[in-house]
């Protein structure tokens, strides 16, 4: 749950903020080209919220004990990261 929950919506996080415009990545590289461009189809494509969704999906605001109890003590280590924390891999 640890990893496909928290490190999978960190992942993405920090991609969305850390890297506005997918071009930035460099095909070209002999090296890492190939990795740019998956990460490119990333970016655009399993990034962003997705919206129009009909149930809440994040730890904060649950309701339910458990993600509330793990908001809370996330919250105390890193409010940013934890207020866009998935309580499930929907991207």
């Amino acid at each position: 749950m640890f990893v496909g929950t928290i490190l999978h919506y960190l992942d993405h996080s920090l991609m969305d903020w850390n890297l506005k415009d997918p071009l930035w990545l460099d095909v070209d590289d002999p090296r890492f080209g190939k990795m740019a461009e998956l990460g490119r189809v990333v970016k655009v494509g399993f990034v962003s919220d997705i919206p129009g969704l009909y149930f809440h999906k994040r730890y904060k605001g649950s309701g339910h004990p458990f993600y509330e109890a793990v908001y809370r003590k996330a919250a105390k280590i890193n409010k940013k990261f934890v207020d866009v924390m998935d309580t499930c891999i929907i991207k």
